[in-house]
Order: structure tokens, then C-alpha cells, then sequence
């Protein structure tokens, strides 16, 4: 893992692109070994330029190294809730480690997204990323399409 480069190549080629979102965030947290320890989100990227419904979170990393973490977030619903949970946990694979939270993005306005968030680890592991967030969100409006038909068929 080489988070040297990976921050270069972020910072030559997508957030130059990219708009920064101006607001103040709330903590991220994540259990490490049965413990809650918060990720103080530094910067939220909009990448709707190149990527529909896709951001980069930029987050203080806990431990101390390395100092920042890089996650791609796609962004499922705009305003989540316990049904769209529990539709998208299906979807969802371990294997992945792809994460799924509630997350404001523009916490003035009040709404809670339902957002997928997946770790950059590398540079090759950029585009990749891309692929299974943008795929793990067609999969879920597929879903949700399917249960709307049968909600107006019955």
C-alpha cells in the first residue's frame, strides 16, 4: 500500500477536477477490534464532473499511519431509510469491503443519504473502485424498481 502515490494521484488528477464541498461534516466512525473509533471527515469531494452520484471522502485517520484515508462513496438514495438499509444489505458482498452508511453530505439541508463507501488503497485500485460502486448502485435501482412494480401491481 502506498499511500504517497495514491495522494499524488489524486491531487494531479481527480481533485483538480472535482468540487469541493464548503461545510462542515460530522465524524465517520468505524469499530477496530470491538472498539468505536471516529474518522474525522477533512474534505468531501463532488466528482459529478466525471462520475454521476460519486464523491471522495477525505478522513483523519485514527492511527498514525497513515495520516489521511481515502474512500469513494456512491451515493444510493438521497434520503435513506431503514427500508433502503436493509435492501441494499443484500446487495452488499464482504468480500468486497464495501461499507454502507448514513451520511449527510450537505448537512445544511437536512437529509441523510444512503451512501456506499469503499477504501482506496491504491492506485490501481481506483478504477476498480469505480466499477463496483457504480454496479453495487444499479443493482440497487434495479431492486427498488422491482419492489415499486409490485407495490402498484398488488
Amino acid at each position: 500500500m502506498n499511500y504517497e502515490t495514491l495522494e499524488a494521484y489524486l491531487k494531479r488528477n481527480i481533485l483538480k477536477k472535482a468540487k469541493k464541498i464548503k461545510e462542515k461534516h460530522s465524524n465517520i466512525s468505524e469499530i477496530v477490534d470491538k472498539t468505536p473509533k471516529t474518522l474525522e471527515v477533512n474534505n468531501i469531494y463532488d466528482l459529478s464532473k466525471q462520475f454521476n452520484n460519486l464523491y471522495l471522502i477525505i478522513v483523519r485517520n485514527h492511527a498514525k499511519r497513515p495520516k489521511m484515508r481515502y474512500f469513494l462513496a456512491i451515493s444510493l438514495a438521497s434520503q435513506s431509510s431503514d427500508l433502503l438499509v436493509n435492501l441494499t444489505r443484500d446487495i452488499i458482498k464482504r468480500d468486497d469491503n464495501v461499507r454502507l452508511i448514513q451520511f449527510s453530505l450537505y448537512p445544511k439541508s437536512m437529509r441523510v443519504n444512503l451512501l456506499a463507501l469503499k477504501e482506496l488503497t491504491s492506485v490501481e485500485n481506483y478504477l476498480h473502485s469505480i466499477e463496483l460502486l457504480r454496479d453495487l448502485r444499479k443493482q440497487f435501482r434495479q431492486k427498488l424498481t422491482k419492489l415499486a412494480n409490485r407495490v402498484e401491481n398488488e
